[in-house]
This record gives structure tokens, sequence and C-alpha cells, in this order.
């Protein structure tokens, strides 16, 4: 549904008034949907970036209790030798 003030100035113009109006809606239009596809780009860089720091984080903490679990594992050697 179109306003009535929106669709008398609408009805006012010429047509020159006109396809002017409508060639700078339409580059606004072209400028939006650019500034979307960037923008949702750079969110799925992010949500790559984000998965891939999960794995590395994982990979880690998986190492990290393999080292904790070598340390408890030579501690309790060293109490037996010493």
């Amino acid at each position: 549904m179109v306003a009535d003030v929106e669709k008398a100035v609408i009805l006012d113009m010429g047509p020159a008034a006109r396809q002017e109006e409508l060639t700078r809606d339409a580059a606004a239009m072209i400028r939006m949907l650019e500034t979307v596809l960037v923008l949702n780009d750079e969110q799925g860089s992010s949500t790559r970036e984000v998965e891939k720091l999960k794995g590395r984080n994982e990979k880690l903490e998986a190492k990290a209790l393999k080292l904790e679990s070598e340390l408890i594992d030579l501690r309790g050697k060293q109490e037996n030798f010493a």
C-alpha cells in the first residue's frame, strides 16, 4: 500500500522527473544490495574462522589433557623412585 502523500508526489511528477527519481531509487537499491552482499560475505568469513578456531581449540585441549596425564604419571613414578 502506497501512502496517499507519496502517491500524489509520484503522480504529479513529469515523465523526466519520474525517470530521474526511478534512476536514483534503483541506484540506492543497488548500493544497498552491494552492502548486504559484502556484509554477508564478511559474516560467512567470520563464521568459517570461528569454526576453524573451535577445531584448533579442541585439538589443543586434547593435547593439554594428554600432557596433564603424562605429568601425573611422571610424578607418580618420581614418588616411587624417590
